[in-house]
Formats: C-alpha cells, sequence, structure tokens
C-alpha cells in the first residue's frame, strides 16, 4: 500500500486528507508542523510528502529543501492557502500564493496545489508522483 506523509498545521485539512486519501488505498501518516514533520519523514520515508507551505515552527519550504538534501528521490507536493498572518479584512490574492508556489517548486517541490483543492485533484497529483518510478 502506498504511503502518504501529510504535514499541515491545520488540523481540517489534515483530517480532510487523511479522509480523502485513505479511502482511496493509501496509507497516511500526519504531522501538524514542519519540525515533526521532517522527524516522521526521516524515521520513516513515505511515498510521498505533502507539505503546507505556511506554517509554524518550520515553514514548508524548509521542509521541502531538508527532505530534498538527504531524499533527493522524495515526491513531494507543496500546498498552500497564502497563509493566516494577514489582517482579518485581507485576502492574499493568487499572485501572492503562487509567490509561495513557485519558491516551493525552485526548493524543489515535484507539485504543487493551491488551496482549496479539489477532492480528486489531490488524487491525481498523488496518484501521477507514484507512477513517476
Amino acid at each position: 500500500m502506498p504511503s502518504v506523509l501529510v504535514i499541515d498545521d491545520e488540523r481540517a485539512v489534515r483530517q480532510s486528507m487523511l479522509q480523502v486519501l485513505t479511502r482511496s488505498g493509501y496509507e497516511v501518516t500526519t504531522a501538524d508542523n514542519g519540525v515533526t514533520g521532517v522527524e516522521t519523514y526521516f524515521e520513516h520515508p513515505t511515498d510521498v510528502v505533502i507539505v503546507d507551505i505556511i506554517m509554524p515552527r518550520s515553514d514548508g519550504i524548509a521542509v521541502i529543501r531538508k527532505i530534498r538534501a538527504h531524499f533527493p528521490q522524495a515526491r513531494i507536493i507543496a500546498i498552500t492557502g497564502g497563509g493566516n498572518f494577514w489582517p482579518r479584512d485581507y485576502k492574499p490574492n493568487a499572485l501572492v500564493t503562487d509567490a509561495y508556489l513557485v519558491l516551493a517548486t525552485e526548493s524543489g517541490a515535484n507539485a504543487i496545489m493551491r488551496k482549496p483543492f479539489r477532492r480528486q485533484q489531490l488524487i491525481d497529483t498523488v496518484r501521477g508522483l507514484l507512477e513517476l518510478t
């Protein structure tokens, strides 16, 4: 059974991806921050890593770089909605979100997705990375 590690500080996002991916036949592990996520991956590498970019303790860009440095063949999907650090009445525009995703790609992500994404997009992206072998 293919395995996936989901690293995201938002509990609802982690739970949603856990349910979708488990129902699709994947073994799923979760982590709520970048530090724990890297530790989890280093102890038990998974077939795919899904990492949020904006997180406390260690952002997704640092996670991607650490994993990529030690596991060059890792399959990594970067996701972001633009972050929660903006003032309450401001929503980051697509350009801001896209800038994070470009940086994630430049840092070693194999695929990127902008939140919110559809279930099928998640499944197709994970499946596509697994087919790269």
